[in-house]
Parts: C-alpha cells; sequence; structure tokens
C-alpha cells in the first residue's frame, strides 16, 4: 500500500513551499525524468510544462512576478490508483492573497497528482492544476 500520509505531506508541503519561496523544494518535488506539470485557467487551454527545468522557471517567474502574500490552502485530498508505489492524489486548492492590508480569495482549483514513490521518497510525476480564475 502506498504511503497515503507521506503523499499528503508532499501535497501539503507544496502549498507552503510556495508562499514562502522555497522553489528548491518546488522543483525537487517532481520526479528527475519526464516530469510534467499542466495547467489550465478557467476551462481554457492547457498550458504545458514539460520536465524539471521548465517547471522550475514557471515557479520562479511567477513568485518573481508576485507583489502580494499568497496562501496556498490545500484540502480535501484523497487518492485513487493506489499501489505500492504509485498512487493519485486529487485535492482542492483555495489561494488567498494578502496585499496592502487586504485579504481575499483569488482563485481556487482542483490537483489532480500523479505521485511515485522514487528510493523511498514520494515525488509528483505528473501534476494537474484546473484553476477557476486567473491568478
Amino acid at each position: 500500500m502506498a504511503d497515503k500520509q507521506a503523499v499528503t505531506e508532499l501535497m501539503n508541503r507544496a502549498g507552503v513551499a510556495y508562499d514562502i519561496a522555497d522553489t528548491d523544494f518546488l522543483t525537487n518535488m517532481f520526479v528527475d525524468d519526464g516530469a510534467q506539470f499542466h495547467l489550465t485557467i478557467a476551462g481554457g487551454d492547457v498550458i504545458p510544462f514539460d520536465g524539471k527545468e521548465a517547471i522550475g522557471k514557471l515557479f520562479t517567474d511567477s513568485l518573481t512576478e508576485q507583489t502580494d502574500q499568497r496562501r496556498h490552502c490545500i484540502t480535501n485530498i484523497y487518492f485513487e490508483n493506489e499501489t505500492d508505489d504509485a498512487i493519485t492524489a486529487i485535492s482542492y486548492l483555495v489561494l488567498i492573497t494578502v496585499e496592502n492590508g487586504e485579504l481575499k480569495v483569488l482563485s481556487s482549483g482542483m490537483y489532480t497528482d500523479a505521485c511515485v514513490n522514487v528510493g523511498g521518497e514520494w515525488k509528483i510525476r505528473k501534476r494537474r492544476l484546473d484553476l477557476d480564475l486567473p491568478y
């Protein structure tokens, strides 16, 4: 059986890592070979980021453009397609922003993460994020 607690922790740490600008964690939470992050915004076309380098650049570029403090709240995690070394985690994102003393919900969405155990460490092979609004 997959270690659901470890995968849940990976999902939650990913949210915090973005909020504290830990781009090393964000990049390295993906497998070395064949990593994918596919993003859709408000039902639009899929925006693919294939490979750790492209994924890392997405995080770095996004953080560079930000002027606010974000809080990625990961909730409603459940699992599908479980084996000993692979599992799919599905979760909600509520993206909160604080800027100029104002707090608001910026967007929400759903993550679908295909995770694998690599040498005892859980990593994401393929992440899909379907956002309800632009971020």
